[in-house]
């Protein structure tokens, strides 16, 4: 009976001791899988931390090194389009230095020695000059196609070439001549010639040529592309030796078949052979140059480093740039993205040794707090129950509270970067700075303390503090992710800075968001990079005007603007008059100074949004738009522009305490809607302006359609008679000349085109287009072939041998430097008799440089040539110089027979003619003679030979001879 009791009372001692060790091994247990737990959330968290650090980290470092790249390529197209724009220039100073020495020899030397002495002087001065490194030299031809000058080749010097052919079968010698002929400026020509450096090889070469008009030359010179491209090279080369990035960033450029050209931090290895190169940078070479056929991209490799003495990872963006078969590598090495990651590793590890202690302390308290709550439960379970229930809910709350302050340190982690190179911070909802990296303490030039607290007002000026207020609150009050391009000025600093920044908003887990998380990167210097080389392509480098490329895209925009809105505006194309004869006296500075001023003063004759711009050399365009929806309206707000214009440009100016005056030519073509086209509308202003300039310039002409109707059928008659030269579709007729029983003396010959669509063309229909084209050199000198074959075959019959034949004569075909030789040559090929050749010149010939005249008619007076001096009496025959001239005969104009015997004038006009001729020992010929009673009243005066329609009209020479008999 009394086991029962003493078990019992057992049983009441054991089963409290009982539940005391199971509730201590129950929460020792529990606390240590709470402990592992928060332990492996905590590793797991962190390594997330990384890994997402790490990402953000290798992303900038890649966009990064994409700018770079970027950067790096824009500044190879831009550099690369340079070189034949340099070119053109430098030759052009070079040519126009050669002209210039040409001409002051001519000027001081033509009146002193003989032509060809002069020649002779300007080609042994020109001859050694050399230039372009010693590859420049000065050549010069006639404008037959002989080489004068050719410091290369001075055998072919003195041979007439002008169907010389590179080797893709262009013309040289005609290129340069159609060149020559073209505006001062505009005398340029791509042929390919011989290689300096490899004989027999030919290369591209351009070349620049301008007209000497006293020797009826061209001079020239000229370079190869290739060696302007090597030039842009080089200079893309020095700057990118130049180039930093980062700590270790640079750019390397590797050739096509993997040869390292430039690796600014090994230079050493440059130029090497690959098999001369070590093993492991040969093998990262070769490993970049099978990415770059691949087509580029990321590539990580190890190279040396000489700051760790040791081969390092790298990380680089590849890509080929095929114009000049360049590999360009933007590399870095990627202990810079490890210097990141190894600060956040130690900041865990120091957080996460006071982490354990805490939580190691929380484990012992938690224990003690069971074991004093299991002694008492014995007694007291129900209030031992609720005292360890009210525990328990305590620790809960206090992990709670431990768990969200775990997440926000999280999310400070993640940003807190102190040795990216970028710019981080963290704003909380107040917009004040909680957090700033070295970076923003630096530009804030100031210490974290100093920042953590205020806003952007206490670091920059109120207009951008307001901008970045308005972005940040999109992050906080929406929140939106934000990336956008911030312009900061920061508080004493005159000049601000371009940030490119993304904002990013943190939440809690609530999805409320307490602060906003920026990254930003300083990106002034490539902004500062875009505008030089925008300036560069769009606008002009010695005015500041818009340039072509610009006023295109303008008048493109405004073309389309006036289709929908109806509006008409106006295009200005102008032209300075006389501009050469400032540049030529007082040199191309001050030409430049005056370009400035034009400029300036074109500006202030125009509304804000019209647009002034400069096309090159002294032309000017200005764009109206917004002039009205009535076509007149609009043409006289435009020639209210144009004529305020003249008179701002007519004023002097003061080029160095110098007055210069200066007036311009003015065209104007009108558009309205967007069917027109931009180079019409410029071809259509710049015929206009030369419209203005044939109206005695400083004048303003509007673009006729009939003026663009003429031209056109003037280029096709220029095509067509070409053609019609190669295709033989030229022929002489005759009309007789008779004395005064009308047996026939002789005939003039008369070019006629037998063209095969437009019938027999008459020549005051082709001879003008002949002249200014110089067809009219080819063409007299076929005329004088036939007209001499034709005097040969009348000397073979008794009743034509003595009969004489006329030739007419242009001023341009006198002035080539061979016509006595190409009329010897005719006279000699034909075997015609000389004494009946006679040549027929114009008083306005006679005019220009009458002692070289005299010359050329007395070398041929001497073999027996004759001469007449047609439309006697229209021009301004000096008599001083007229009894000078080797003539045989005086021609009476037709303007002077069709009225003689009506106007007194006229009849007084021919005998004061006849009488000349007379007193001068020529004899007179009457043209135009087209009745019997001009016959009479002309033999009256004492003039007994004629021409015209009462005798025969022009025929083939068979007509001629029938008419006689």
């Amino acid at each position: 009976m009394r086991f029962f009791p003493s078990t019992l009372s057992g049983n009441e001692n054991t089963v409290p001791r009982l539940y005391l060790f199971g509730t201590l091994v129950i929460v020792f247990l529990l606390t240590l899988a709470l402990a592992s737990f928060y332990s492996w959330r905590h590793a797991s968290d962190y390594r997330a931390s990384l890994s997402r650090l790490e990402e953000v980290v290798t992303r900038q470092l890649e966009e990064r090194l994409s700018a770079e790249m970027s950067s790096a390529l824009s500044y190879l197209e831009f550099t690369r389009s340079r070189s034949e724009e340099e070119l053109r220039r430098t030759v052009v100073e070079q040519v126009d230095a050669a002209v210039q020495i040409a001409q002051a020899i001519h000027a001081q030397e033509a009146a002193r020695r003989p032509a060809e002495e002069v020649r002779k002087l300007i080609v042994e001065a020109l001859r050694p000059v050399r230039f372009f490194e010693g590859r420049g030299y000065y050549f010069i031809d006639d404008m037959s196609g002989r080489f004068i000058l050719l410091p290369t080749s001075p055998q072919l010097e003195g041979r007439l070439l002008p169907d010389n052919q590179d080797d893709r079968g262009r013309y040289i010698m005609r290129g340069l001549i159609d060149a020559a002929r073209r505006p001062q400026g505009e005398g340029f020509l791509d042929y390919r010639w011989y290689r300096p450096d490899e004989p027999g090889k030919m290369a591209d070469k351009l070349a620049y040529v301008r007209y000497f008009a006293p020797y009826d030359w061209l001079i020239g010179a000229g370079d190869y592309t290739y060696e302007w491209e090597s030039l842009q090279r080089r200079k893309a080369m020095a700057r990118f030796r130049a180039l930093r990035f980062g700590q270790s960033g640079y750019i390397g450029v590797l050739d096509n078949e993997g040869r390292l050209l430039l690796s600014p931090s090994d230079p050493e290895l440059e130029g090497r052979p690959l098999h001369a190169i070590p093993a492991a940078e040969r093998d990262a070479l070769e490993r970049i140059r099978r990415k770059a056929l691949e087509g580029g991209g990321l590539l990580r490799y190890q190279w040396f480093d000489a700051r760790l003495g040791r081969a390092a990872n790298k990380v680089a963006l590849v890509r080929n740039y095929e114009p000049w078969g360049w590999t360009l590598a933007a590399t870095v090495f990627e202990d810079e993205l490890q210097v990141a990651l190894d600060a956040e590793r130690r900041a865990h590890e120091s957080g996460g040794a006071q982490s354990t202690s805490r939580m190691l302390l929380n484990v012992a308290l938690a224990l003690l707090l069971a074991l004093a709550a299991s002694l008492l439960f014995s007694r007291w379970s129900r209030k031992l129950f609720r005292a360890y229930h009210a525990e328990n809910l305590a620790q809960r709350e206090a992990l709670r509270r431990q768990a969200i302050e775990l997440r926000e340190s999280e999310d400070r982690l993640e940003v807190i970067l102190d040795s990216v190179e970028a710019f981080i911070y963290i704003k909380g909802a107040d917009y004040r700075y909680q957090y700033a990296n070295r970076q923003v303490c630096e530009l804030f030039v100031c210490d974290l303390k100093n920042v953590v607290g205020r806003d952007d007002g206490a670091f920059f000026d109120a207009e951008t503090a307001k901008r970045l207020r308005e972005n940040d609150a999109r992050v906080i009050e929406a929140g939106e992710r934000v990336a956008t391009e911030e312009v900061n000025t920061r508080h004493g600093e005159d000049e601000p800075r371009t940030f490119l920044s993304v904002k990013i908003p943190l939440r809690r887990e609530d999805g409320s968001i307490y602060a906003l998380c920026g990254i930003s990167t300083d990106i002034t210097q490539r902004k500062v990079m875009e505008d030089e080389i925008r300036l560069l392509a769009f606008y002009d480098a010695l005015t500041g005007l818009p340039n072509r490329r610009l006023l295109v895209d303008r008048l493109q925009q405004q073309l389309a603007a006036s289709g929908r809105s109806k509006r008409s505006g106006a295009l200005l194309f102008i032209d300075l008059d006389n501009f050469k004869t400032l540049n030529d006296t007082l040199g191309h500075d001050k030409g430049d100074l005056l370009l400035k001023h034009v400029a300036a003063r074109l500006v202030h004759c125009v509304r804000e949004g019209d647009t002034v711009a400069r096309l090159g050399g002294d032309e000017f365009v200005v764009m109206l738009g917004n002039l009205g929806s009535d076509r007149a309206e609009a043409a006289a707000h435009a020639r209210g522009v144009g004529e305020k214009i003249l008179k701002s440009l007519g004023e002097p100016h003061d080029i160095d305490g110098q007055l210069h005056f200066s007036t311009p030519s003015i065209g104007v073509a009108l558009f309205a809607g967007k069917n027109h086209k931009v180079d019409d509308l410029l071809r259509q202003a710049d015929l206009a302006m030369y419209q203005a300039k044939a109206d005695g310039r400083n004048t303003m002409s509007f673009f006729d359609p009939e003026m663009q109707a003429a031209l056109n059928a003037r280029a096709a008659l220029e095509a067509d008679l070409r053609r019609g030269l190669k295709q033989g579709q030229f022929e002489l007729h005759y009309q007789p000349q008779v004395d005064y029983t009308g047996a026939l003396i002789g005939a003039e010959a008369l070019l006629r085109w037998n063209h095969p669509t437009r019938g027999l063309v008459q020549p005051d229909a082709f001879i003008p287009v002949a002249e200014d084209t110089g067809l009219i050199v080819p063409l007299g000198a076929w005329v004088l072939d036939t007209a001499c074959a034709q005097l040969r075959a009348w000397s073979d019959t008794l009743d034509t041998a003595a009969l004489t034949l006329s030739v007419n004569v242009s001023a341009r075909q006198f002035r080539q430097a061979d016509f006595v030789d190409l009329v010897l040559s005719a006279l000699d090929r034909s075997g015609a008799n000389p004494r009946c050749l006679k040549l027929e010149l114009t008083e306005s010939l006679l005019l220009v440089d009458a002692e070289e005249t005299i010359a050329r008619m007395a070398a041929l007076k001497a073999h027996g040539v004759g001469f007449s001096l047609d439309d006697f009496g229209t021009g301004y025959s000096s008599l001083s110089y007229l009894k000078r001239l080797p003539l045989d005969q005086l021609k009476i104009d037709r303007s002077f027979v069709r009225d003689l015997l009506a106007d007194p004038n006229d009849a007084a006009i021919a005998r004061a003619i006849i009488t000349l001729a007379e007193s001068l020992g020529l004899s007179v010929i009457a043209e135009g003679v087209e009745t019997v009673e001009q016959r009479d009243a002309l033999a009256r005066q004492g003039c007994l030979s004629y021409q015209g329609y009462y005798f025969g009209r022009p025929g083939p020479v068979e007509a001629l001879f029938k008419h006689r008999a």
